[in-house]
């Protein structure tokens, strides 16, 4: 990928996509994993909306937007609930120009039905779902062709002044907690989550629940971003102060690309099959990474003073007196040149896999972590 992508985290997540919808090398095996459960589950989720449509609709009418004591009653616009003779009022969704009128019933009603179907089909697809992910991202590695001794050359520090650790707490896996993370777990705890979307959200305004997953992926944006590169740190051997330290001198990156991960996967239903080509756009954006690793640890590139290291910590593409692109094909095809047999070492395997992802993988949302062997 151009180099000036890596100036552009959020995009990744796009051209993760763009691959796995072009990629046939990717799509077929990645989505053969998940394709017979997907259509068992798109069954039952379709059989449960036609059979829970009246009951539901009977709720929302009698519970929720009623006009004497529904969650819209005191919206004040006149137009929300139902009106003393039952007919259904509409409600306004959206923002200034960009809102629209939408049946104040049929609008409740899928905010409360999507998130269902999106449970049905998760149950279905779970297990495969979490193998395709791995897959994603072990076929987008191994899609580059480049040897072991590409990715396992260790951290190699970018900045002359790195960032210092400070003493802290340590998690189960023996990684520093940050300092904001108790307060966003308690955010992003599922009751609050149910109190704050239901009960606060919808009543102030119909908008707000839509915007609940820009907040809530504000929040995961930063963790989101350093768990879908986790796979890239056990290539690299890294341990939990260097991860840190990579993170840190990258936070703005790392929560930019987290923020549009998470944002895409919260969507209802599609969120789940989205969360396949975040790990193609998190492998991708890996590889870029690493080609940058290489042009410091051959004195291409030196260490960025603190004037230098940016908004995302990685400096300007047109201040750092080489030619990016160029030095770079030249990695490329220093790495190019090499091919990994069966057994892992040099020869004239050609196209064979350079690593496997055992276990299972997981998504933005999800405890655990994945080892890379």
């Amino acid at each position: 990928m151009p180099s000036e992508l890596l100036h552009l985290p959020p995009l990744y997540t796009l051209v993760g996509l763009y691959r796995l919808v072009t990629d046939p090398s990717i799509r077929k095996p990645v989505l053969d994993k998940v394709k017979h459960a997907s259509v068992r589950g798109i069954v039952v989720a379709g059989i449960y909306t036609v059979v829970s449509w009246n009951t539901l609709d009977w709720f929302v009418r009698h519970f929720l937007v009623d006009g004497s004591g529904g969650i819209f009653a005191f919206l004040k616009h006149g137009k929300a609930g139902l009106t003393q003779d039952g007919a259904e009022g509409v409600v306004r969704v959206g923002l200034w120009k960009l809102g629209v009128d939408v049946n104040v019933v049929l609008y409740t009603h899928l905010l409360i039905l999507l998130p269902q179907l999106s449970s049905i089909l998760r149950f279905f697809v779970y297990k495969n779902l979490k193998l395709a992910r791995s897959r994603a991202y072990a076929l987008t590695v191994s899609s580059r062709g480049k040897p072991h001794e590409f990715w396992s050359q260790g951290y190699i520090e970018e900045w002359a002044e790195p960032p210092r650790s400070r003493s802290g707490e340590l998690d189960r896996n023996g990684r520093r907690v940050r300092a904001d993370t108790q307060w966003i777990s308690w955010l992003l705890w599922w009751p609050t989550q149910l109190v704050l979307r239901k009960y606060l959200f919808l009543p102030l305004s119909p908008t707000l629940p839509l915007l609940a997953p820009l907040l809530t992926s504000f929040l995961r944006a930063i963790t989101t971003g350093e768990y879908l590169h986790q796979p890239y740190f056990d290539m690299k051997g890294m341990d939990n102060d260097e991860i840190w330290k990579w993170v840190e001198e990258r936070k703005w990156a790392y929560r930019a690309f987290g923020f549009a991960a998470a944002l895409l996967e919260r969507m209802p239903i599609v969120g789940l099959f989205l969360s396949i080509s975040n790990r193609i756009g998190a492998a991708m954006w890996a590889f870029d990474l690493e080609k940058r690793q290489h042009l410091f640890a051959n004195n291409i590139l030196h260490p960025l003073q603190p004037s230098q290291v940016g908004f995302y910590g990685m400096g300007r593409v047109d201040d750092l007196g080489v030619d990016i692109q160029k030095a770079e094909d030249e990695i490329d095809k220093k790495f190019s040149k090499k091919k990994v047999s069966r057994g892992g070492g040099d020869g004239d395997g050609g196209d064979e896999a350079i690593l496997e992802i055992r276990g299972q993988g997981l998504g933005a949302g999800e405890k655990g972590r994945e080892k890379v062997l």
